[in-house]
């Protein structure tokens, strides 16, 4: 039986009730879709630290530490990394543990079932939080053991467009990047690409958001499309730049903020950018209520998406008369 994957958004709720409970557990996903950001985005929102341990790069002695002698015993020296201090709280993160060598796994054992390692012990406020490829993502992957297995919770992560949308709005990535996976949402996250493949590049939302930035330092996106073929998989770049060229056709979205426009595009692709351009440009909330009224002209399903993300850029406009007059006529498409 195939365990359901969980969206990011999900994941901070499970993760928070783990460290709560402090029961360790394993994240498993696909290379690029946001395990340690969340990880170090979900010790922050607790205010505690974070030590990341990449576990392929180690040895076993690296974790139990150097042997040395000590009145003619001898004495295992803990490594510096692994927390000292008995009054700190943190999150230990050990990643890319299931490509780590089996010596290194069988290790981790002690550590966390018992929170000890040698002669080491964890302090009382640090939680374990593992992470690590799945096996059929063409890495270097090892099956865990199954007594490493039986002690930790498993949680699989899957990229959903709807989560990365909600963070991409409050992050500011790219319009280009945001309208066009509403437009294919199929391309947030692709499979890697076989070892027979001359570009080895492929979609991920990690490769999104490197994209986003190379396009806030481009001016002319003609000139970039190798990068663009090298960020995303070649297949991915020649649907984005088409889809770029759409922006073109676009109303003033300007006007359309200051309540001056009322041209509504007519293809599906268009009203995705469309919708990703208003929500960009969008900056006080004195222009909602013209956006309340453009949305009635779109299409029902890009009336509610549009203020939906307008919703996550300014939570503000749920206190407008205009948001409570729009929720009665639409309150119902609202998931």
């Amino acid at each position: 039986m195939i365990t359901p994957a969980i969206g990011t958004q999900e994941l901070y709720k499970q993760l928070q009730a783990l460290i709560d409970s402090d029961i360790p557990v394993f994240i498993h996903g696909s290379p690029g879709i946001g395990k340690s950001y969340i990880v170090n985005d979900i010790a922050k929102l607790n205010d505690l630290e974070i030590i990341d341990v990449r576990l392929s790069q180690l040895d076993a002695v690296d974790l139990r530490g150097i042997p040395t002698i000590s009145n003619e015993q001898t004495k295992w020296m803990p490594p510096v990394f692994l927390p000292s201090d008995e009054n700190s709280k943190g999150i230990l993160f050990l990643d890319e543990l299931n490509s780590a060598p089996l010596s290194v796994q069988a290790a981790i054992y002690q550590l966390v079932l018992d929170r000890k390692i040698g002669e080491y012990t964890l302090p009382k406020g640090w939680r374990i939080v593992c992470a690590g490829n799945k096996i059929d993502d063409k890495g270097i992957v090892f099956k865990l053991p199954s007594p490493l297995i039986n002690r930790m919770v498993h949680i699989v992560l899957e990229a959903k467009y709807d989560d990365f949308k909600i963070w991409a709005i409050k992050n500011e990535i790219h319009p280009f990047i945001v309208g066009f996976l509403g437009f294919r949402p199929d391309l947030l996250s692709t499979e890697v690409p076989s070892s027979t493949e001359t570009n080895p590049a492929f979609c991920t939302p990690r490769a999104w958001n490197m994209l986003s930035n190379i396009l806030k330092n481009t001016k002319d996106i003609k000139t970039i499309n190798p990068i663009i073929y090298g960020s995303v998989g070649y297949g991915a770049g020649i649907e984005f730049v088409s889809f770029v060229k759409v922006y073109k056709t676009l109303p003033d979205i300007d006007a359309i903020l200051d309540g001056k426009c009322e041209d509504v595009p007519e293809e599906p692709s268009a009203l995705y950018a469309l919708c990703a351009a208003i929500i960009e440009k969008y900056s006080k909330t004195q222009q909602a209520k013209n956006l309340f009224e453009y949305s009635n002209k779109l299409p029902v399903e890009f009336n509610v998406m549009l203020i939906k993300d307008l919703i996550v850029k300014d939570e503000d406009i749920a206190e407008l008369e205009a948001f409570d007059a729009w929720m009665e006529q639409y309150g119902d498409y609202i998931i």
